[in-house]
């Protein structure tokens, strides 16, 4: 069965997360599964939306990831804003400065 347009896997492969698209879904007896060209990566998780959502959604799950590393409270609040800036960026938006800068 082919997948509508606008359908991702978000998971990891090789140690980084991955955005694959579905081209379709294998129905069985033991239920649906994603096919995609490419492997979706431990973990996948299933995103619906502009691929820009679905690699929003990789880099949080790095961002995740880096949180366990952080070890200063400046470290912690410099990821928090960068999850913000990932999370509502959009194309046209500009960068974002660390350390007290303004973007």
């Amino acid at each position: 069965m082919e997948a509508e347009p606008g359908t991702w896997l978000v998971g990891k492969h090789l140690g980084e997360q991955r955005v694959t698209p579905v081209e379709g879904w294998d129905v069985d007896d033991h239920g649906t599964a994603p096919l995609t060209l490419t492997l979706p990566g431990e973990d996948a998780i299933l995103v619906k939306g502009r691929e820009l959502d679905a690699r929003k959604v990789a880099y949080m799950r790095e961002l995740v990831e880096m949180a366990d590393r952080c070890t200063t409270p400046e470290a912690l609040a410099d990821l928090k804003r960068i999850a913000g800036w990932v999370a509502d960026w959009e194309p046209g938006d500009p960068g974002l400065s660390l350390g007290g800068e303004s973007a």
